[in-house]
């Protein structure tokens, strides 16, 4: 389906310079149930993840004049789609992505407390004139379950104009709970089943620049009205000593097994199964 129709849009106000007072942040995340943070991602970091997701694309034909671009959605049952997602997954730089130091201590601001980084990062990719697959008004914590207090930091891998969409938030809704959802069409999954209200907030973004919100804080995609493909990823973090659900800790589509994925890595290397180092609470919903 095409994006929830936005009557008033309006900016979200710069949250970085909070970043050298973590009590301030953490409030006003608690308060808007969103902050945006320009520059986060440090570009040492930032480069070979979006290496690994333009040169799979590539490998894919997807970059190619002429090669359907305009079809490229997230389709787990597509082999095309499935091979980038593989390679991607694959990456250490993809999942290195979240412990980053700077990543780590705006969570740890945001959250007020020691910081459980989930291991199911999830990447994008949206090509051009797929409306009717943008992701509808949704909340998070449908899909990830636990505790209702996680929270995902989006992100664009490229610069991220109007034409090419991005992510529509609406502030202070986390404050409603978990509400009612229904099956969406197109991009499937699920969708806000009570009438929304009209304060969409969005900005443009450039690469390294994040949005980190509340999961119960509605938020839709934006159509990509550009003629190029558009990426992104999804992480989510929560505080250590809360419920985690189990499958947030499995492989995001459930394409290859962690072995798989760290088949390449080193075997000594400290990220493989961090999270079985650390004293969770393992809730099955």
């Amino acid at each position: 389906m095409a994006m929830h129709p936005i009557a008033h849009r309006r900016p979200l106000p710069d949250a970085t310079p909070l970043l050298d007072d973590p009590q301030r942040l953490h409030d006003l995340a608690q308060a808007e149930g969103v902050v945006l943070l320009r520059g986060l991602i440090p570009q040492a970091a930032l480069r070979p993840v979006q290496q690994v997701l333009t040169d799979a694309a590539s490998h894919a034909g997807w970059l190619k004049h002429g090669t359907g671009l305009a079809g490229v959605v997230e389709n787990g049952s597509d082999p095309s789609w499935q091979q980038w997602y593989r390679t991607v997954q694959s990456s250490r730089a993809f999942h290195a992505l979240p412990h980053a130091p700077a990543i780590q201590a705006a969570m740890h601001a945001v959250l007020d407390g020691e910081v459980l980084t989930h291991p199911r990062n999830i990447a994008r990719c949206v090509g051009p004139q797929t409306k009717a697959f943008t992701t509808p008004p949704h909340q998070d914590v449908w899909y990830i379950g636990g505790t209702p207090d996680i929270w995902t930091m989006w992100a664009p891998l490229t610069d991220c104009p109007e034409q090419l969409g991005g992510l529509a938030v609406l502030p202070r809704t986390h404050r409603l709970g978990r509400l009612a959802s229904r099956q969406a069409t197109g991009a499937g999954g699920q969708g806000i089943a009570c009438a929304l209200g009209d304060a969409w907030a969005w900005e443009p973004l450039q690469a390294g620049d994040v949005l980190v919100f509340h999961g119960q804080t509605i938020h839709q995609g934006c159509d990509n009205r550009s003629d190029q493909l558009r990426f992104s990823i999804d992480l989510r973090f929560q505080l250590l000593d809360e419920p985690v659900r189990e499958d947030s800790l499995e492989p995001h589509y459930h394409l290859q097994t962690w072995d798989e994925i760290y088949r390449n890595w080193p075997v000594d290397d400290q990220l493989r199964y961090y999270w079985q180092r650390q004293k969770l609470q393992v809730v099955s919903a």
